[in-house]
This record gives structure tokens, sequence and C-alpha cells, in this order.
């Protein structure tokens, strides 16, 4: 699944307020704690609280985490 398809995936599942958020790293360097995974789905726009939010390595991962607060 491409970021574009991630996008349209999120607008559909939770409409207009939908957002992926996409966490490469840097090339041999560790994530850190709290980013330890690449994709992130949630519900709501960044900086507020969504009230659904998933993770994962891929986009895939990250939709089927997707689960309420």
């Amino acid at each position: 699944m491409t970021r574009e398809q991630a996008e349209a995936e999120a607008v559909r599942r939770w409409g207009e307020g939908g957002t992926v958020i996409f966490r490469p790293g840097a090339a041999g360097k560790a994530r850190g704690r709290l980013a330890r995974y690449r994709c992130v789905v949630s519900s709501g726009e960044r900086g507020f609280f969504p009230s659904t939010e998933g993770q994962g390595d891929t986009w895939q991962e990250a939709f089927a985490d997707a689960r309420p607060r």
C-alpha cells in the first residue's frame, strides 16, 4: 500500500479528519522508544487527540492495529 492509498483509506474510514504519518527514521539509527513504528494512522488531525489510532511497520499493520483510545 502506498502513502496515497493509505491516505485514501484513512479518509474512507474516518472522514476528512483521517490522517497518516510516515516516520522513516535516519539510515542506520533507531527511531527511539516513542517512535518504534514507521506508519501511524488516526481518526484525528495532528496536534489533537484522535479517538482511534494504529501503528505498524506497514500501512496494513497500522490499519489492523487501529483501535479506539
